[in-house]
């Protein structure tokens, strides 16, 4: 409590004496709200530091994002050209199932698994080539 009180004490004294030597033209207040002028021009100087930093952060966190976006398309040409042209021969290699997954997946495409498998393949190969 005491603490406290003595806190206050100190504030009171310390705005006190602000409030003397602005009134005595010691502390400029051009404006008279009381608030220094030095201070009043520091906080606006600081201000626009701070904005000039958060523009300056938006821009390389835009930049950031471009950048993140080339490296996954990158990525997914990597793999495209890792798995290689899909051909009817290594189509033929896959199960009935991973054919109508594949089909699935890729290419959000229903297909029936009971129709033969050599009709799948056609199907499925008419997709990755955009053949309908």
């Amino acid at each position: 409590m005491q603490t406290t009180l003595i806190i206050l004490a100190l504030l009171a004294v310390a705005g006190g004496v602000g409030y003397l030597l602005i009134k005595q033209g010691k502390i400029k207040d051009s404006d008279g709200d009381f608030i220094p002028d030095v201070v009043e021009d520091k906080v606006d100087e600081v201000k626009g530091k701070v904005q000039k930093k958060v523009k300056a952060v938006k821009t390389r966190v835009k930049n950031v994002k471009d950048e993140i976006e080339d490296v996954v398309e990158e990525i997914e040409d990597v793999v495209q050209a890792i798995k290689g042209k899909v051909t009817k021969s290594k189509l033929n290699s896959m199960t009935k199932d991973q054919l109508v997954q594949a089909a699935k997946t890729d290419h959000n495409v229903e297909l029936d698994g009971t129709v033969k498998k050599s009709t799948l393949v056609n199907k499925v190969y008419s997709l990755y080539n955009n053949k309908k």
